[in-house]
């Protein structure tokens, strides 16, 4: 809109004429005179109005109704932001032609989630949502300036697969042209390929599972911050980037994104700023787990949960001023194909889990490098070598020792903020349940 000053440089303009324009976010009449908040995607701004006629424009719209409007800005000692703006011209540019089904105007949504996600085009106007998104958009950014700050290449994945990167049945199925295609559960194998290329890879990508779980933290369609590096020696290089660029995302957010965190009322994880993040191994963890909680899990192949939760917001913490915690070599048998085995203990992966602030937000690892080494792997998992063939060029043509991470943007959204629902990290979420709005 030609002209138009967003409400945030309002200040630079006392006494001066201008146009703004935004929603209506709540309207008070007093007799002669009307107040209008009017909201952009700066900040709210109070507008008087003291005019019969520009109260009768107003009088009868509802809020979220959109509004162009000129006047002069004003000082005020009586508003938080310290001007507001005397109204000489209204201009209804869209009116609100049904009730509102939630109200977004007040601190909190009173709602449900399911309601909350049923209303998204409304309810992602509430100031809190929106500084969940507002941060999430400052995540990816953090994400990018890290990566590119070493010198490795963005790349941009494909979705439609013809090939499960994970194995297992966990996968949605379309027809394509009559042929079988698949939807990817992560960007493994490609940005694997990429070794060959620029040793060095980054993307965020898109990732399906068609797992029937309906959690807190699981989603059918999620988005994946993905990482590939070449010529490591071990999983240590691939950790020291893990908890690198988790490390300038959360500072990033700190420094840049005060005004949300304000909003939201949240602390940010805590973060060791003068030493690594603990590593443990999964049979360390779990007999921590044993020692300090009574709770016995050492025989499990995993970390459940509640172990995950306490590791990272009490032991963390605690022993180690550190919300973030790496857990290494899980089980070969518990991980996929291309894992490689423990040099010292076959039945041990060089891999390792990043669990932060409440549930694991990493999974990474070196991978199979050598051609016939990765089809002994293939067939251990009950898949054809066959089906890989285009993944199985790589090897069969020369990668370096490589490895690297996947990392759920909205799960880290979530244990970032500090949220109870993974969905509420989610823009437009898709589980088991929900396939629009």
């Amino acid at each position: 809109m030609k002209n138009r000053v967003l409400i945030s440089d309002l200040n630079k303009h006392i006494d001066q004429e201008v146009i703004i324009a935004g929603w209506m976010h709540r309207i008070r009449i007093l007799g002669k005179i009307a107040f209008v908040i009017l909201r952009d995607r700066t900040g709210i701004i109070q507008c008087v109005l003291s005019n019969k006629e520009l109260i009768n424009q107003v009088k009868d719209l509802q809020v979220e109704s959109v509004l162009k409007i000129r006047g002069i800005v004003r000082a005020s000692d009586k508003q938080e932001s310290g001007i507001e703006l005397d109204v000489n011209e209204i201009h209804i540019i869209s009116p609100v032609y049904d009730m509102i089904p939630v109200e977004i105007n007040k601190d909190e949504i009173d709602a449900h989630i399911d309601t909350i996600i049923d209303y998204r085009p409304i309810t992602l106007r509430h100031q809190k949502l929106r500084a969940i998104f507002k941060i999430q958009a400052g995540i990816v950014e953090g994400y990018r300036e890290y990566m590119r700050s070493q010198g490795f290449t963005e790349i941009i994945f494909p979705i439609l697969a013809g090939a499960s990167s994970e194995g297992g049945a966990e996968l949605f199925k379309l027809d394509y042209f009559g042929k079988e295609a698949t939807l990817p559960q992560s960007a493994q194998l490609y940005k694997q390929i990429m070794m060959g290329v620029y040793e060095g890879v980054y993307g965020l990508s898109y990732s399906f599972r068609a797992e029937k779980s309906a959690t807190t933290r699981h989603l059918t369609e999620f988005n994946q911050f993905e990482f590939e590096l070449g010529f490591i020696e071990n999983i240590e290089d691939l950790m020291y980037h893990c908890e690198n660029v988790v490390r300038h995302i959360i500072m990033k957010i700190q420094k840049e994104f005060v005004k949300e965190l304000e909003i939201l009322n949240t602390t940010l994880p805590i973060v060791p700023e003068d030493k690594p993040f603990p590593r443990i191994t999964l049979r360390q963890a779990l007999e921590i787990y044993k020692e300090y909680t009574g709770i016995d899990e050492t025989m499990e192949p995993d970390l459940s949960p509640g172990a995950e939760k306490w590791l990272s917001t009490e032991w963390g913490p605690k022993e180690h001023h550190s919300n973030f915690v790496f857990v290494t070599h899980y089980p070969l048998s518990k991980r996929p194909f291309y894992t490689y085995p423990h040099p010292d203990n076959p039945e041990l992966s060089e891999s390792f889990d990043l669990i932060g602030n409440g549930s694991e937000i990493v999974t990474g690892g070196q991978r199979v490098n050598r051609y016939q080494h990765q089809i002994e792997r293939l067939k251990e998992k009950g898949l054809n070598p066959d089906d890989f063939e285009g993944y199985l060029m790589m090897h069969k043509y020369g990668i370096p020792t490589e490895g690297g991470f996947g990392m759920g943007l909205q799960r880290l959204t979530q244990n970032l903020l500090g949220l109870k629902n993974i969905r509420e990290a989610t823009l437009f979420p898709r589980d088991l349940n929900r396939l629009t709005p």
